[in-house]
């Protein structure tokens, strides 16, 4: 008569063994799943060019802007969608480099929207017209929602002409400070600055090049 006091054990190893590889398979097929639906972030052609509309400045020896009463500029940052995915402003952040200075800007930045005055000195707010309240404004359409076609504006809240200052950097600048922020971002007119556009969803870049603002 057979011995079968082996059995069992073999059959434990193997129920074992069966046990093991279908969990490697569960957990494969999870990590699998987790990967794709890992966010992407847009693909898309954009063209992008500096936009000067006006300059004031009444003192040309400081930092700071001193306006004339009512002055408003809409100087900034144009792009356009020129071929690919869409994308919603608010899904977006642009970074701005000049030299290693770096800086980010949002439509989750709270912008001043006080048209600043010669009388307002150091504690003005901003040049911006008269409108925008958001750092990024899609043109011609209040949607947010830029498809190939579209354009839009990162607004400079902000300019001043140190041309005559008595140390450098001399000369005209495009400024982005949010409210509450300690520092922020100058771009000087006649030099090239870096831009990228994130994804915040996803943290990776749509597009990224070079501007001169001119």
């Amino acid at each position: 008569m057979m011995d079968r006091r082996g059995v069992s054990p073999v059959v434990g190893v193997m129920l074992m063994l069966v046990a093991t590889v279908v969990l490697a398979a569960v957990v494969s097929s999870f990590s699998g799943g987790l990967a794709t639906d890992e966010q992407k972030a847009p693909q898309a052609s954009i063209a992008a060019k500096f936009v000067i509309d006006a300059v004031n400045d009444t003192d040309t020896t400081n930092y700071e802007p001193d306006y004339a009463t009512g002055f408003s500029a809409a100087n900034g940052i144009l792009f356009e969608h020129v071929g690919g995915d869409a994308f919603s402003l608010d899904d977006i952040e642009i970074q701005l480099q000049s030299g290693t200075t770096k800086y980010t800007i949002s439509n989750a930045d709270q912008i001043n929207t006080t048209v600043r005055s010669e009388t307002d000195g150091p504690n003005a707010t901003t040049c911006l017209p008269s409108g925008i309240n958001k750092y990024l404004v899609e043109i011609g359409s209040n949607d947010g929602y830029i498809q190939p076609g579209d354009k839009f504006m990162l607004y400079a809240d902000n300019c001043y002409d140190s041309s005559t200052a008595a140390w450098e950097p001399r000369g005209v600048f495009f400024t982005w400070k949010p409210v509450g922020a300690t520092d922020g971002f100058g771009a000087q007119k006649y030099t090239t600055i870096e831009y990228k556009i994130i994804h915040k969803p996803s943290s990776k870049a749509i597009a990224t090049g070079t501007i001169e603002v001119v």
